[in-house]
């Protein structure tokens, strides 16, 4: 017993000594700089390590603090607090390092896809086989050890990654947190993964198993079965919780070729996923659930795969989901959300209830749901030919396409607006008996669709002018014509042979559509009529009025801030783009006709114009038409090719609404009718305010048998300007006319004449252009019951404000005479040069005496 009581004590005290030994007979320093150089003469990376330990019993393993690993001259893109790692004394044995397990503690993990390959920190060193070893300084040949894992354990990690070759404009990336991940097994067939963690403050989890790690990290290794993998996920806490299962195989796990794969599960919002893979997630997707079966396409392999080269195990996972095929798709999508200009949507677009099958890979693929598009609802339910066909027509290297329907019915929200009590839905908008139809085939080398639809009342979408107008009774046809596709984007479009009809409007169009910054917008466009008076109006609501307020969609479509100044990083606009837009320099040439147009009261017959846009200049030409019996003819230029901008209207003659001209010289709209312009005027610079000084030309303005406000008429009257005030809103109006010429800076006013039932106005004047400040010599004339009124009357203001006096001793009289004893035939004949023109009402004289008479002459008595 004594014996074995000191074998005892002997081989405690040995074993404790060889224990001990390493910390007293090894220098820790000298192993740990030995350790580094050769991980880095072997891997390539640098190796940093704060202190370490290592221990021979019970079992071989080290410990260290503060471990850095980095590329030379590059960042850091793993940092740890504490690596622990137990070892196989035997295999170290055979030049073999067998970590039984390997615990990191508070780790910084960053994947870096870099512009410069060199720093770039995706990995490839997991998936590329060893080469042979590289010689040291003094030519001698070390042999690389053989790494190998049973286990790693990772706690209280930060695990980020960015990628600076994505296609967006800048790097996309992204962030988790994990809590701990085990990795058990890993020298079995089927390891175990237990991830656990957070992303945004949003709990995960990833369990399941796997196959052999070998097969998947080093092409030598050998597989004869089919790599099996079995992953469940969930996401947040809770009886909400998200959850999703990915069971597959794969027939070369390390080139993930040969994948089978089926992903089913239910995730009540994508939102997270969005953060986390922007470019394939660009829309808000929620409350998904359904299952879909897929496989690799192994034959969209990228080009190094075909050259020979081993991808790098991390870029082959980020080519794989381009790879993807489906074979079955059983999904339910309760909302997806495109938020204003995405993929072309001006206004916020809306799907719900989203419903997508395909049984099988043969079977037609259906798409069907509802949309909302500001006030605007439908049903839509779209179908291709088969599941497979779809996807050759789209990714097929060769020419293939695929058989389409769409129908879409329109939902009428008048009645449920009326009774909802969500504020959002009254929103005015009105549509009736609205369906579309679409078929026919396309594919990369392009298509034709036929389209068809038909409303009882519709109302137009949210484009700037004609956001809110009804259209009733209509009906369309036509084809869509798309070119093949180049650089992922339709190389051309076209609409052909379109017919249309309702009781506003009707004609034909053929247009090719510019899809591209350097194609051209080429029409033809002919009107059999439009009521232009007949257009109604539904009442926009404001953006305050909605949740997602459709009449903003002319703000969202400008790049422009509110207060006009540019985005940062971009040119400032031209004078033309501001104005008009694209349109400013974009090739174009429209042909436009009408044979009956009717606008704003005005009647146009056979007209003709002609949009033309090269290389910046933009042209409207007046090639033919009439109103009444007027031949028209003119053109409007506008040249922003050079360094400033040129301007120039030629009127021989144009008629045009009243309010039109108004609203173009920014004027409250005070005249109502048809007004003549004859003349020519042109200017140039490089901003408005130098524009409207350089004006140079004149132009004769002549309105007949229209109406004007009589707040108008009341600075106007004279002593009579009180008993103006008085009655509607309006009066008839015989005429107004005149003359005026720019030079210099200045407007002169001549020839001027205005005569309203018994009031009479002629007059002459200046206005100074860089202050709008004005003076007019005016002579009104009352006629009441037989009695004449005059007084000469000088009328000055500027901006809104004006001053009426008398005409001052030293001041020039007004030439009355040269106006004759019908100012209006004067004036009228002096605006218009010569021209033909709207026949001039006959004077209105025959008046009765007595109040009723006087009255009837102020326009009390009738208009």
């Amino acid at each position: 017993m004594k014996k074995l009581a000191v074998s005892l004590i002997g081989l405690v005290v040995v074993l404790t000594g060889i224990s001990l030994a390493p910390q007293f007979l090894i220098d820790q320093d000298h192993l740990r700089q030995r350790v580094m150089v050769a991980f880095q003469r072997q891997t390539g990376l640098e190796l940093k390590m704060g202190e370490t330990s290592f221990q021979l019993l019970p079992w071989p393993s080290f410990q260290a603090t503060n471990v850095v690993l980095t590329r030379p001259g590059c960042t850091p893109f793993v940092a740890a607090r504490s690596v622990h790692a137990d070892m196989s004394l035997l295999a170290v044995l055979n030049r073999e390092i067998s970590f039984q397990e390997f615990m990191v503690k508070g780790a910084g993990i960053m994947l870096h896809r870099a512009s410069e390959k060199q720093c770039s920190t995706w990995l490839p060193m997991l998936s590329q086989d060893q080469g042979p070893a590289a010689p040291t300084h003094d030519g001698t040949v070390s042999p690389r050890w053989k790494v190998s894992f049973g286990g790693l354990h990772l706690t209280d990690a930060e695990l980020s990654w960015q990628d600076d070759l994505s296609d967006g404009h800048v790097p996309a990336g992204g962030h988790l947190h994990i809590a701990s991940l085990e990795l058990a097994g890993m020298r079995s067939a089927s390891p175990w993964v237990d991830l656990q963690g957070t992303h945004e403050h949003t709990p995960f989890t990833l369990r399941g198993r796997v196959g052999p790690l070998g097969q998947l990290l080093s092409g030598k290794a050998v597989q004869k079965d089919p790599w099996a993998f079995s992953l469940g996920m969930t996401l947040g806490t809770g009886e909400h919780q998200d959850h999703a299962t990915l069971d597959g195989v794969m027939r070369d796990a390390h080139h993930l070729r040969g994948v089978n794969v089926t992903l089913s599960g239910r995730w009540s919002s994508l939102q997270g996923m969005r953060h986390l893979l922007p470019h394939a997630v660009p829309a808000d997707l929620g409350q998904i659930e359904g299952t879909v079966r897929l496989h690799s396409d192994d034959d969209m392999d990228t080009a190094a795969a075909h050259n020979g080269a081993d991808m790098a195990l991390t870029d082959a996972l980020l080519h794989l989901p381009g790879r993807l095929v489906p074979d079955q798709i059983h999904a339910h999508l309760g909302s997806v959300v495109l938020p204003a200009g995405a993929w072309n949507v001006a206004a916020p677009l809306r799907l719900s209830d989203i419903q997508i099958d395909a049984d099988s890979a043969q079977a037609p693929f259906v798409l069907q749901g509802q949309a909302v598009w500001g006030r605007y609802a439908w049903l839509f339910h779209g179908e291709a030919e088969s599941l497979q066909q779809a996807r050759a027509a789209i990714f097929a290297r060769e020419p293939s396409s695929v058989g389409l329907k769409l129908n879409v019915q329109g939902q009428d929200r008048t009645l449920s607006s009326l009774f909802s009590h969500d504020d959002a839905a009254k929103t005015g908008a009105r549509q009736d008996s609205v369906s579309f139809d679409l078929q026919g085939k396309v594919g990369r080398q392009g298509g034709t669709l036929a389209f068809s639809g038909q409303a009882a009342l519709f109302q137009l979408p949210d484009i700037r002018a004609i956001s809110g107008l009804l259209v009733h009774d209509g009906h369309v046809k036509g084809q869509l014509v798309l070119g093949p596709v180049k650089d992922m984007d339709v190389s051309s479009l076209s609409v052909q042979d379109v017919e249309f009809e309702s009781q506003e409007v009707g004609g034909t169009l053929s247009a090719d559509l510019p899809v591209r910054p350097e194609s051209a917008l080429v029409g033809r466009l002919h009107l059999t009529h439009m009521e232009g008076d007949r257009f109604a109006r539904a009442p926009v609501a404001t953006p305050a009025e909605q949740e997602a307020p459709a009449a903003s969609a002319p703000t969202v479509a400008s790049d422009r801030k509110p207060d006009g100044a540019q985005p940062a990083g971009k040119a400032p606009e031209s004078l033309p783009e501001q104005w008009f837009g694209s349109l400013a320099t974009r090739p174009f040439d429209v042909d436009m006709t009408a044979d009956q147009l009717h606008v704003a009261g005005i009647a146009y017959q056979g007209l003709h114009l002609h949009l033309l846009g090269v290389e910046g200049r933009l042209s409207l030409s007046v090639l033919g038409g009439s109103v009444q019996d007027v031949p028209l003819s003119g053109e409007a230029v506008l040249d922003g090719s050079g360094e400033t901008v040129r301007m120039g209207l030629k009127a021989a003659p144009l008629i045009l609404p009243a309010g039109w001209v108004q609203m173009a010289l920014n004027q409250p709209v005070t005249f109502e009718g048809p007004v003549q312009l004859d003349g020519a005027l042109g200017t140039e610079g490089a901003n408005q305010t130098a524009l409207w000084q350089a004006l140079d030309g004149q132009m004769g303005l002549s309105l007949v048998d229209g109406r004007v406000h009589r707040d108008v008429l009341a600075p106007l009257a004279g002593p009579a300007a009180s008993l103006l005030k008085m009655g509607a809103g309006t009066m008839g109006l015989r005429c107004f006319a005149g003359t005026v010429k720019f030079d210099h800076g200045q407007a002169s006013f001549g020839n001027m004449a205005l005569e309203v039932k018994h009031l009479s106005v002629i007059g002459q004047g200046t206005m100074k252009l860089d202050d709008m400040s004005y003076m007019l010599q005016l002579m009104p004339h009352v006629t009441l019951v037989g009695a004449d009124f005059s007084t000469p009357l000088v009328l000055s203001g500027q901006n809104g404000n004006f001053h009426v006096g008398t005409l001052g001793r030293d001041q020039a009289g007004l030439d009355t005479a040269s106006f004759g004893s019908d100012a209006c035939a004067y004036a009228v004949q002096q605006a218009r040069g010569g021209q033909k023109g709207l026949p001039l009402p006959a004077r209105d004289e025959g008046h009765s005496g007595g109040a009723g008479g006087i009255l009837r002459a102020l326009g009390l008595g009738g208009n």
